[in-house]
This record gives structure tokens, sequence and C-alpha cells, in this order.
């Protein structure tokens, strides 16, 4: 657009609130771009399934937590749901046990950085780079076998993050319906949110690392199953594989 109206403006005065309107919707495209992980502006990113038949999955963040992710555990065990993990590297370190757990009950496992810092987005390519490859390490130490997904902290993708995710080879999941979880207090609220929303291919982000989690989880399964659901682990799903 910028050099559609630089070749205009050599025939055809044109004024510089143009050129400031252009760069303000170019501006707006990036930041929506960066901020919707299923924009696929910076990278491809796989957010649901394609599929008409009533299959979902569900996807878990921010753990392993010791008090959390056990309680999760147990309910997915109890209506035998097999689901996706998306790891900090950080707790990984300090929960190997929980992390063995996990994948000891037929779930799988991705990556979800190392620290998970709040100014994680604005890192160089080389700090991100080096944040996935120690979670990696961690995490293959835990399970002898090579994870090959990444979930982007607050669901934000960018260049930097692009090169580094270039190097790793990782698939790069998002979601379709987001339980907002971590901000939502209210279990009806949260609850509702979930049912209202709900369709054929969803991903459904959660996090294994908040109370209100697990109450609602088993609310919303029952839920599913009683409206014909069928819960996939998500690398059926997507037809994907999980490790290397």
């Amino acid at each position: 657009m910028l050099i559609s109206t630089g070749i205009i403006d050599l025939y055809a005065s044109i004024s510089i609130w143009v050129y400031s309107g252009i760069i303000l919707i170019l501006i707006g495209v990036l930041a929506y771009g960066s901020i919707n992980i299923r924009s696929g502006i910076y990278c491809k990113v796989l957010s649901s399934g394609e599929t008409d038949e009533k299959i979902i999955s569900v996807t878990f963040d921010d753990g392993p937590d010791k008090i959390g992710t056990p309680v999760i555990l147990n309910i997915l065990k109890k209506y035998d749901i097999k689901a996706a993990f998306f790891c900090i590297g950080q707790k990984a370190e300090a929960n190997p046990d929980i992390i063995k757990l996990i994948n000891k009950e037929g779930h799988i496992i991705g990556g979800h950085s190392y620290s998970h810092h709040f100014m994680f987005d604005l890192f160089s390519s080389p700090k991100m780079l080096s944040e996935l490859q120690r979670t990696e390490s961690i995490i293959n130490l835990s399970l002898n076998k090579k994870i090959k997904m990444f979930r982007p902290p607050y669901g934000v993708t960018n260049p930097p993050l692009a090169r580094a995710l270039q190097k790793m080879d990782y698939y790069i999941i998002g979601w379709s319906l987001r339980s907002k979880d971590t901000s939502i207090k209210d279990e009806n609220l949260l609850f509702n949110r979930l049912v209202k929303r709900l369709k054929a291919g969803d991903i459904l982000l959660f996090h294994d690392t908040r109370s209100i989690t697990a109450n609602v989880l088993e609310l919303f399964i029952k839920f599913a199953l009683e409206n014909n659901y069928r819960f996939e682990r998500l690398d059926n799903i997507l037809q994907i594989e999980a490790y290397e």
C-alpha cells in the first residue's frame, strides 16, 4: 500500500494524512496478528480440528502444578479422556514426577517456554530460542523422547518467535475455545461461556494451575458427553505426531 501510494504521489499530490492512515492500518494489522494466535500471520498455527463431527480436545497450560495437575489428572482418568499439557520449563524442572505421571496416564506434553516471563514477547529471538531449547531438554529428560509441540506464552506470536520456532521444527498449537479460567472467578459464568460456544473440532484451553478449573472441567465433560461430543487427544484430532 505504501509503495503504491508513493508511486501515485509522483503524479498526484497525496496528503501526509493518507500515509499516516496507511501506517496506522499496518500497525493495527500486525498487532492483531500478534495477539490473535489463530491469525497465522507470522507462523502456521494449528488451532482446531478440521472436522464436522462432534469431536473436541482439551489442553492445559502453565503446569505442571503440584496441587492442581494431579486433581485434573484424576478427573480425566475418571472419564477416560486423554489431554495435552503445555508445560513451563521451570515447573517441569521442579516437578519431574508429575511430568512422568502425565505421560504414564496417556496424555501428551508440549513446551510453553522456560520462564513464561510477562515480558517474553519482547525477548530477542536468541533468548526465546534458548528458553525453548532449555524446556525441551528438561521435558525430554523425564520422558526420554523429544517433544514436537509448542504453545506460545499468552498466545502471542511475533517475528522473533517465528525465527526461533523455525530452528526447533515444532508444531505451533493454538486453540479455538478459550475457557478464560485465569480471569473468570464465577464457576457458573465460566461453565456457561464454554457450553454456549462449544462446536465440532474445538481445541479447548484450560489451565491446570487454577482451582476453579477442576470444578468446571467435570461439569463441562458431563455436558459434552451428554450432548454426544467425543474427546480425542490433541495429536489425533490434528493428525500430527507429538514426539520424535
